[in-house]
């Protein structure tokens, strides 16, 4: 974070870096990222927003292709009937809920995305339950999402996030 709190002077720069950091928040740094989206006024909310969720859509395309190849070893385990249990109800509930489920889960601020990302991803039942697409916007559009809700929540305190 302090990595991008130095390079804030030049925007494009400062959104390279912000972009970069989500995909790593997505892939393997389990932290909320939206302090990233207080700094550097100069550029608009909006593009911030945006990079963010792209950054998170890139990312959990990288976790879903590894959720697909873990899968298979996920599935060893279910041999001990009490891991078995865990499974076939992660799996239902993927299936069950599935993208709605995850927009909402990512789309709450302050939350980790990491684990829900590989949870949905290794939980995909062969793939079959979401496709890597789908998967990428509801990512995408969740980060947008919940930048949205921060923008609201600090407008709400009377805070303005558009420098």
């Amino acid at each position: 974070m302090a990595f991008l709190e130095q390079n804030q002077a030049d925007p494009v720069v400062y959104l390279l870096i912000l972009f970069v950091f989500s995909v790593l928040v997505a892939v393997v740094l389990p932290i909320p990222i939206e302090i990233a989206l207080i700094w550097n006024p100069s550029v608009p909310y909006v593009l911030k927003a945006a990079v963010l969720g792209a950054g998170k859509g890139v990312g959990s395309l990288a976790v879903f292709a590894l959720g697909l190849k873990v899968e298979p070893v996920v599935r060893k385990w279910s041999k001990y009937r009490t891991f078995k249990v865990i499974l076939d109800k992660c799996e239902a509930f993927v299936a069950r809920y599935g993208y709605v489920a995850l927009y909402v889960i990512l789309s709450i601020p302050l939350m980790t995305d990491t684990i829900p990302i590989y949870l949905f991803s290794i939980f995909n039942k062969e793939g079959t339950a979401m496709e890597w697409r789908l998967f990428g916007l509801v990512n995408f559009f969740a980060g947008i999402t919940r930048a949205a809700i921060l923008w609201l929540l600090f407008a709400a305190f009377g805070i303005n996030l558009f420098g």
